[in-house]
């Protein structure tokens, strides 16, 4: 089987942002009475979208749709001003993006964060044009571990969901995309395989070996030559 998309999550598999984000959220839950070390961000929030994360701490419905909204764009607003200068891309994650973008596969990002997040970071590793389908948190209305995100970006794509592959790096985003009925390749960066288990291969990061025996340009091969690492 030759994959005919290939699906990115943002957050800890483009880019190690969870600590600019356990930042943002730490200052609003705060200021709502409520605190949080980064295990436990990084074990249950990263990776969910603003609603899904305050719903961890606070009853569902307790804050209006605009509250929500002000309160995610507070998080974000610490993303959007310090992406640039602090945000470090996942090792190999835009050498292999080009790679391939060149060889004319199709490529799309498909991550819970929302529109200004995206923006700032295409625009800070220079990465416009690189997806051809762009779907984030605000093109959804059901956040991972729902599919979808992967089902939306897969049909921009013109693809099957089962023809493509999906890079994740949480337990929610892994979830959302075997439910997609995609293959699904976890990033070790911010969990342990143990967690991500579901997932059906595993590596460090872009410039892991095993992923470039497995997957080369104009020679992607199937799951059932892939081996878990």
């Amino acid at each position: 089987m030759k994959y005919k998309g290939f699906l990115f999550d943002l957050d800890g598999v483009l880019i190690d942002s969870s600590k600019i984000h356990f930042v943002g959220w730490k200052k609003v839950l705060n200021s709502l009475g409520k605190d949080i070390d980064y295990e436990t961000f990084r074990t249950a929030c990263f990776g969910k979208r603003g609603v899904d994360t305050l719903e961890l701490f606070f009853p569902k419905g307790k804050f209006s749709d605009e509250e929500v909204k002000r309160l995610s764009d507070e998080v974000d607003s610490n993303f959007v001003s310090t992406v640039a200068e602090v945000g470090v891309p996942i090792n190999g994650a835009l050498e292999f993006l080009q790679t391939l973008r060149r060889s004319g596969e199709k490529v799309a990002l498909a991550t819970s964060a929302p529109r200004q997040n995206v923006d700032a970071f295409l625009d800070a590793f220079r990465l416009r044009g690189v997806f051809g389908a762009e779907v984030c948190g605000d093109d959804v209305t059901k956040g991972k571990p729902d599919p979808e995100v992967f089902l939306k970006a897969a049909f921009q794509l013109g693809e099957d969901p089962a023809h493509c592959v999906v890079f994740e790096d949480s337990l929610p985003g892994v979830t959302a995309a075997k439910a997609a009925g995609a293959a699904c390749v976890a990033l070790l960066t911010t969990t342990t395989a143990d967690v991500l288990r579901a997932a059906d291969f595993f590596i460090k990061d872009f410039s892991d070996e095993t992923l470039k025996k497995i997957i080369r340009p104009g020679e992607f091969r199937g799951p059932k030559v892939m081996e878990k690492v």
